[in-house]
């Protein structure tokens, strides 16, 4: 960085961002079809749970696009629709 912008050099840092942090109201992701927008599938707002969560939204997802999903992915795809009732606070705290 400092080899990009040299003022930088002696510029202290106490804190830092990394990009954005998508949340939902609930702390669960989005995950499923939109309804407006065809061919539009959302899998994200994963808090700071997106490490922990990728993998199995991952796996979720392609089997969405495959058009594989099994009952247990019912079930959990009705947790995290897009189009769910808010009314709940976070869960994963």
């Amino acid at each position: 960085m400092v080899r990009l912008l040299p003022r930088l050099k002696n510029l202290r840092v106490r804190r830092m961002w990394r990009g954005l942090y998508p949340m939902t109201p609930d702390g669960s992701p989005l995950v499923g079809w939109n309804t407006q927008v065809q061919g539009l599938l959302h899998a994200t707002g994963m808090c700071g749970q997106g490490f922990m969560l990728g993998p199995g939204v991952g796996q979720v997802v392609a089997r969405i696009i495959t058009g594989k999903t099994a009952e247990q992915d019912k079930v959990i795809l009705q947790g995290f629709d897009p189009y769910r009732k808010f009314g709940g606070q976070e869960t994963l705290k």
